[in-house]
């Protein structure tokens, strides 16, 4: 498995920690997607059963309580689910017909569109647990990163349509965003310290430090699931992207991938540590604290996700399974 080029990675120095309520968040999840009929074939609901989304919610927001656990296990559910519908079938290479087929989707997360569909219902009922009690502007741009994310799954679907090798320069960005990582960080403000003012949010010490994690988790994710999307010639992954374009074969570029993972690691370290610098205003520093718990929190996702995904059958060579992340 190309996750051994992580054998001396510092992300094993990040602590993991598994919240108490993976089984309740399991067991909640899994009735709620029978309660709203998501499931359309006689195999998607034992899917999940083995994927178990609670346990990722376990391990990503282990301070969580019972409520906001089940919350993120419902949207990994949702995401598992739609982009298995996705990668298993031909509208992951039509990007047409995809963006057709996700028309009321993005209507429901832009906020322009009443739900019809099971899945437009769920979407929309996520988005309303996640919003209650948290500010417009956390609000909307949950909103606006669910919009980055269903739009950028039609371009995947270009890419592949086209048999596109992907540039090693928009990758990044794009691999961020069809895998829902930004929705899904936003999250951690709710399980967390509440949503963070704009100001500290979008101010470049903790952009810095988000997209370091974010990338952390899509390439340890890339890692793991590369001889999967090798074998079905899918190269939306930054192995193969590296191999493709910097002619690697697998075992290098997945050792490139994961010095790569060592520099967001180290990114991550740096912004945090400029994060926490004293302000002199007793507020903002309070403000700032709430920031650098969301900082650990996401570091602690990253190692998180790594646990559940050495765990998951979702991942292996033999899974025919796709997904977010």
């Amino acid at each position: 498995m190309t996750i051994e080029a992580l054998k001396s990675s510092a992300i094993w120095d990040v602590p993991a920690c598994r919240g108490p309520h993976a089984e309740a968040a399991d067991t909640e999840t899994l009735r709620w997607v029978g309660a709203v009929g998501l499931c359309e074939t006689e195999a998607e609901l034992p899917r999940l059963v083995r994927i178990r989304p609670g346990l990722l919610a376990a391990w990503c927001h282990p301070r969580a309580d019972r409520t906001d656990s089940t919350l993120v296990a419902m949207w990994m559910a949702w995401l598992f689910l739609l982009d298995d519908r996705i990668d298993e079938s031909d509208l992951g290479r039509d990007a047409d017909r995809l963006d057709g087929y996700l028309s009321e989707l993005l209507g429901v997360a832009s906020g322009g569109r009443t739900a019809a569909s099971p899945m437009g219902r769920a979407l929309a009922e996520i988005v309303g647990r996640a919003s209650d009690g948290m500010p417009d502007s956390w609000h909307l741009r949950f909103r606006r990163h669910i919009v980055d994310y269903l739009s950028a799954c039609v371009w995947q679907a270009a890419h592949r349509q086209a048999a596109e090798v992907p540039s090693p320069d928009a990758f990044p960005a794009r691999r961020r965003a069809f895998g829902a990582i930004m929705p899904t960080f936003d999250l951690v403000e709710r399980t967390e310290a509440g949503a963070l003012p704009p100001s500290l949010y979008y101010s470049r010490p903790y952009q810095d430090l988000l997209v370091a994690a974010a990338d952390v988790v899509c390439w340890t994710n890339d890692l793991m699931t590369v001889e999967k999307e090798a074998a079905q010639g899918d190269p939306h992954n930054l192995v193969l992207v590296t191999a493709h374009h910097r002619g690697l074969d697998r075992h290098a570029a997945s050792l490139a991938v994961a010095r790569a993972c060592e520099e967001r690691l180290a990114t991550h370290g740096r912004a945090r540590r400029e994060l926490r610098a004293p302000t002199r205003t007793p507020d903002a520093d309070t403000r700032r604290q709430d920031a650098d718990r969301c900082a650990g929190a996401l570091l602690v996702w990253t190692r998180g996700h790594l646990e559940w995904g050495l765990d998951t059958p979702r991942y292996g060579p033999a899974a025919s399974e796709g997904g977010a992340l």
